[in-house]
Parts: C-alpha cells; structure tokens; sequence
C-alpha cells in the first residue's frame, strides 16, 4: 500500500454533507435601494438623448426604471458632442450611503435594442464617494441583448463601502452608432449580505504542481454576519471519495491558507476544498476546486 494511500484511510472521509445554507436565497438578508416604484429621484443628466420613466417590464420586484436613449453623435455637451448619457441617484437623503455591513450589491438588467447585438462594454456603473472626484466604477460586460442579466457586484470592490453618496448608470456614445437605439431596464437595486458562515470563494495559488512541492496554498473569502469569530477554515485535498492531507486555521473573511505535506503526491487529477466547521467540529458549508500534479522536471 503506498504512503499517500495509507494516509488517505486514516484520515475523515471527503465527502461528509454541510449542514449550513451556504451561499442559497435561504441565507441572504436584503435592503432594497430603489424599488422603482417612484423614479423621480432619478437624475437625467443627457436630456437630449435620453428619457426617463418607470416601467412594468420588472426583475427583482414591480417596477424598473426605463433608462432609454438614441444615440446622437452632433447633439451632446457643447464640448463633447459624442458624450456619455446617463442617470444617477443621490443616496444621502434616504440615508442608504453605508454599505460596509453588506457583502454584494445587486441589480437585474434587461437591454432592448435595435442594434443586432450590443458592444463589449454596453453600460458603465459608477460610485460616489466624499472627496474631489472619488469614485468606483465597473464595466458591465455582461449585459445581453433582449435577455435579463444578474449584475452582482462584491462591495469589497468599491473605493469605499462604507460612504456610497450616489450611484450611475451611463454608457458612452463612442460604443455605439448615431442614431442606435438602446434601452435599459433597471430593476431589483439592492445590497445582500448571508447571514450563516459561507465560503464565498476559494482559488489556489497553482492549479499546476510539482509532485515533490512540500506544500499547497489556497486564497479564499468568506461571507456570513453571524458567528464568524467561531469558524475554522478547512483547506483538504485528496482524491476520490477521502481525503489524502488537511489543515486549518481561525477563519478570516479574506485570508491565505497553507497545508504543508509530509509525503510527495502522485501525479493525476486531485480535488482541493475549503470547508467551514463548527466549534464541535462540524461542516458547515464547503467550496471544492481541482488541481493537477506532474512529474519534477528532475
């Protein structure tokens, strides 16, 4: 029987069942940003080009706000006659500008339009914050001609989370033909955040190893408001159905895991996984990913 064998039957098996929600609609906790019902509050900042107005074409909720635009390449800003149509909301009154207590800020898009199919940056969305010019901004590449499109932002992302003044949708002219017609409806604003410990995101170091590399390491991010302090982070590997090597440390929301190996791996195919565990020892939720060894070049 080889070492990595016999190592595999003393330890737990791998495939054990987590008990939490994890990353589920039954774990998330929402605040709603704008439900849309009334879209005054929406600034037109292109009236030339674009028009506002509420609409029952709605994901997330009743309503969404219909950012409609042509595109008109002589008619923008004096300056910038090919300019950048947009809307943007101010959240300072509402009170709704802390969203350091929430991990993702969501939003549904639905695109029509009468190109036959959209640029590679159809829209652009933009955060304020206090100070000259501050901002975060996100590209939505994602975005689909004649389709809904789940827009799910990390708040971690942001310059920062916890002073959010206003926020903007706006696409730039340049992207698209004088004359084009592209319209967008923007329902289901909302930040997210779980309530359960759950792993959000595990990526190793290397995908590819060496059979005689001492060790593996992992980076993940964590999610849940509750209990945090008493998770442990679980890195195992192993292959099949058991596990072949583990360790684990206090959990962190984002951190660095090692698991030092005392006996080379074979090469093949293997499975690493980020397991949260309990105080008595129980799995609470879990992320697997795989990864390859290969011969030493010597």
């Amino acid at each position: 029987m080889s070492p990595l064998v016999l190592l595999a039957l003393l330890l737990s098996p791998a495939d054990e069942a987590p008990y939490g929600k994890g990353m589920t609609e039954a774990n998330k906790e929402r605040l709603v940003l704008d439900d849309m019902h009334d879209v005054s509050g929406w600034n037109n900042g292109s009236p030339v080009e674009t028009k506002l107005s509420r609409s029952d074409r709605a994901r997330g909720g009743k309503y969404s706000l219909l950012f409609a635009n042509v595109v008109d390449h002589t008619k923008g800003e004096k300056n910038y006659p090919i300019g950048w149509p947009r809307t943007n909301k101010s959240l300072v009154k509402a009170k709704l500008t802390d969203w350091s207590a929430y991990d993702f800020f969501e939003c549904w898009i639905y695109v029509d339009t009468s190109r036959p199919s959209l640029p590679a940056v159809p829209m652009g969305l933009g955060f304020s914050h206090p100070g000259h010019r501050r901002r975060s901004s996100l590209q939505l590449r994602e975005l689909k001609k004649d389709q809904w499109v789940h827009v799910v932002m990390p708040t971690g992302k942001l310059d920062d989370p916890k002073h959010v003044e206003s926020l903007q949708f706006n696409i730039s002219e340049s992207d698209y033909k004088h004359g084009d017609r592209v319209d967008f409806y923007i329902s289901g604003l909302e930040l997210t955040r779980f309530a359960e410990p759950a792993v959000n995101q595990l990526d190793l170091q290397r995908r590819v190893v060496y059979a005689h590399q001492p060790w593996i390491v992992a980076g993940y991010s964590l999610v849940g408001r509750k209990g945090m302090d008493r998770v442990k982070a679980e890195l195992a590997i192993g292959q099949g159905d058991m596990a072949a090597a583990k360790t684990a440390i206090p959990a962190a929301r984002q951190g660095e895991i090692e698991l030092r190996l005392t006996r080379p791996l074979a090469p093949g195919l293997y499975w690493a996984q980020l397991g949260l565990r309990d105080p008595a020892g129980k799995l609470i939720d879990r992320k697997r990913t795989d990864f390859r060894v290969i011969p030493g070049p010597f």
